[in-house]
């Protein structure tokens, strides 16, 4: 859950949706007579913490063993498995950023277990070893060297003391790095080091030498190992970070001895909306949105610093990950950005801290507690917080997956859930004024209102978040809620035992629903979590009970998703009390990719010269949609809410182009449009003819008449040239493109 400071408390308002009525197969009554199970309440804070990491022993391939042998390294191959093998928890403890848990070293572990278990230890010490309760590791991380060769260069070399024997010891390796998610099995992130390592050693004449020199080359290989490794995993589950930015400049949490050196590239990204599978609820991470490159100027002991080369919208926050390629054409090398974080110490806030990318899924485990036939009780937020006179209001989408409840229960969720998430101060929207909204806001394109149900138009509205936030723009939602029912099972068990005359039939339903809560403003994510309910009814010879059991599901579900959003809008009511972030100025303008035309000028003669300026070509009238709506045309500035969106840029004659950005006061972004195949072959037509001036040539009258032909082609597109880089058109000479152009 984030957690960001504003102002004030206000109340809560709420704008209810019910979306989704899929199957229309009803639920078999059953008889109940006992028994409501739950899982734990959604947790309602978040604390921090270190991922947890489990690292296995380094080993080479099979193949690679077996060559090794064959080439009498075998030995050299192996002290390098050991060395790496011990010098990479150092090195991963060193980054300070993992939790690690044993797993090499787990046999010894596992022994004082069992020695505790044996008798011959006070089980009352409170230090001593308890089985069952070892850590689990939610990553795994396995090398595998899959390429290993050792070449030895001897020769003699003449000097003024006589010959002399060097030896020249080089070792190459490769290995690949995976990192799995324990919980679902699933490849993370797999990544390759290569490295190679020399060490020479020369006898003088006359000496003689016990022992290799040249062994040294295994340390360092283990120790480079171990240390591209750590760092492949550091940047892989906790990337580098902007710690500051101020007039371009970038500082960083990585430091010289984590691989950062001076002129390395660095792509810049920012954390975007939480992704959530929506029919199992888990949390995947977020997305990550591109937003800049910088440089390393400087690596420092305890942090680095880089210039930003382009920047669309760098923070505090925003990651950092290490391009090794270099800069991707069309990117400027010179350039410098002079941008400054928005959110630096003693600047005004304009936008929220980037979150972090969402962390592992949290499972709710299942409860141990005895059932219990009432859902637990959680302090109502109107009792910690004041009420106030303006309310916060909520859009509340609720939606139904399983084709096993029936489409009318969807209508009880929702009240239900409106019921449990309301407090003071809270303001209903009903439904079918949201869905007006939804129309009005977009008659056209992707997200407008078609004739499908309303649950399949808020899905297609819901699909892009920030499209969503865009809507709660509109509305003046603060915060969006949704609920789905995922999941409903069913379990029958029959005991028939005749030595104790039990004879019991057992029926269990377990519903699954979830939930997440989103900033209105931001579109963080500020909680998330699953509800397992479970409920068991039993049946005997002498009693038979009848209910419907998805009514009692569908009430403890609420409850449970109201406590958490109640306690969540109450950790973050001071800044969802807040009114929205003041708007900035974001300035775009538009120019041609890779076109430009060769500056023509009058001289004393009257004739007409080639110039050495080239002058780019910056389209008019562009038309600029930020999330869906019609802002305006580019050239211009555009007040937008600070934080992520997405920019899309159309124009007759031109492809259109989509971009994210992260918004902040004073953001400048240039934006390269390209002609369409129709609108090149133009140009091409016309313009081909530049390519073949050189810089002095004296234009004959059939060039000139070429001139001029461009000139109507760029004025009928209204494509006027971008002069920033010239100070005086009339400099040298008078320009012809002054005078056609005008």
């Amino acid at each position: 859950m984030n957690n960001m400071t504003r102002s004030v408390w206000r109340p809560v308002r709420f704008a209810l949706l019910v979306a989704g009525m899929v199957g229309t197969g009803p639920l078999m009554a059953a008889a109940a007579s006992v028994a409501l199970s739950t899982g734990q309440s959604p947790p309602t804070a978040s604390v921090a913490e270190k991922p947890r990491l489990a690292i296995r022993a380094i080993a080479a391939t099979p193949a690679v063993t077996a060559q090794a042998k064959v080439d009498g390294t075998d030995n050299a191959l192996m002290q390098i498995e050991q060395g790496a093998d011990v010098q990479l928890l150092s090195a991963i403890e060193a980054t300070r950023r993992f939790e690690i848990v044993a797993r090499a070293d787990l046999p010894s572990i596992i022994k004082e277990q069992d020695l505790t278990q044996s008798g011959n230890v006070n089980v009352l010490d409170p230090q001593a070893a308890r089985a069952f309760q070892l850590a689990g590791a939610r990553y795994v991380a396995t090398l595998t060297i899959s390429n290993y060769q050792e070449v030895v260069e001897r020769t003699d070399l003449l000097n003024q003391f006589g010959t002399s024997k060097a030896e020249r010891r080089t070792i190459n390796l490769q290995a690949v790095l995976k990192i799995f998610d324990s919980t679902t099995g699933s490849l993370f992130r797999s990544t390759q080091v290569t490295l190679s390592e020399s060490a020479v050693n020369e006898i003088m004449p006359g000496v003689e030498q016990k022992g290799v020199k040249t062994n040294v080359v295994l340390g360092a290989v283990a120790k480079k190992l171990a240390s591209d490794v750590a760092n492949a995993i550091a940047d892989s589950l906790a990337p580098a970070r902007v710690i500051g930015y101020t007039l371009g400049q970038i500082t960083f949490n990585r430091s010289a001895e984590s691989g950062v050196s001076a002129g390395q590239i660095y792509e810049v990204f920012v954390p975007g909306s939480a992704m959530i599978d929506p029919d199992t609820g888990e949390q995947l991470g977020a997305e990550e949105v591109h937003v800049g490159w910088a440089r390393v100027t400087d690596a420092g002991a305890r942090f680095s610093t880089a210039q930003a080369i382009e920047d669309r919208g760098i923070d505090r926050g925003s990651m950092l990950r290490l391009r090794t390629q270099g800069l991707p054409a069309g990117v400027d090398p010179n350039a410098k950005a002079t941008g400054s974080s928005a959110s630096a110490p003693g600047a005004a806030s304009t936008s929220a801290s980037p979150s972090a990318p969402a962390s592992a899924p949290t499972a709710n485990a299942p409860a141990t507690n005895p059932p219990s036939a009432t859902a637990p009780t959680t302090t109502d937020p109107a009792a910690i917080a004041p009420a106030a006179s303006a309310p916060i209001r909520m859009a509340i989408f609720v939606k139904q997956r399983p084709v096993s409840v029936a489409p009318e229960k969807v209508s009880v969720f929702e009240d239900l859930v409106s019921a449990d998430s309301t407090g003071p101060g809270v303001q209903i929207i009903r439904r079918e004024d949201l869905v007006n909204a939804v129309n009005r806001l977009a008659p056209a394109g992707p997200n407008a209102g078609t004739d499908l149900l309303g649950s399949e138009a808020v899905d297609r509205i819901l699909s892009n978040q920030t499209s969503a936030v865009q809507l709660a723009a509109q509305m003046k939602a603060d915060v969006i809620l949704t609920a789905s029912i995922t999941a409903l099972q069913r379990f029958k068990r029959h005991l028939d035992d005749p030595t104790t005359g039990t004879h019991t039939d057992v029926d269990q339903w377990t519903l699954v629903t979830t939930y997440g809560l989103i900033d209105g403003v931001t579109g963080a994510s500020l909680a998330a979590g699953t509800v397992q309910s479970d409920y068991a009814k039993r049946d005997t010879p002498e009693l038979k009970v009848e209910v419907d059991a998805i009514d009692v599901l569908l009430r403890d579900a609420a409850s449970r998703i109201g406590a958490a959003v109640r306690a969540t809008v109450a950790d973050t009511r001071t800044r969802l009390a807040a009114a929205p972030a003041a708007d900035v100025m974001v300035k775009f303008t538009a120019v041609l990719a890779d076109l430009s035309i060769p500056d023509v000028r009058t001289n004393e003669a009257g004739e007409y010269v080639v110039g050495a300026n080239n002058y780019n070509l910056q389209p008019m009238n562009v038309l600029v949609k930020v999330d869906g709506v019609a802002m305006g045309a580019a050239p211009g500035a555009f007040p937008l809410r600070p934080g992520l969106h997405r920019a899309r840029f159309e124009r007759p004659g031109l492809e259109p182009m989509e971009m994210m950005v992260n918004a902040r006061e004073g953001l400048e972004i240039s934006v390269p449009l390209q002609f369409t195949p129709e609108g090149r072959a133009n140009w091409q037509r016309d313009a081909v003819f530049f390519n073949d001036l050189k810089n002095g040539a004296v234009m004959r009258d059939a060039e000139l008449i070429k001139v001029r032909a461009v000139a109507d082609f760029l004025r009928q597109s209204n494509i006027r040239l971008d002069t920033t880089n010239v100070q005086n058109l009339n400099l040298g000479g008078q320009s012809i493109w002054w005078q056609l152009l005008q």
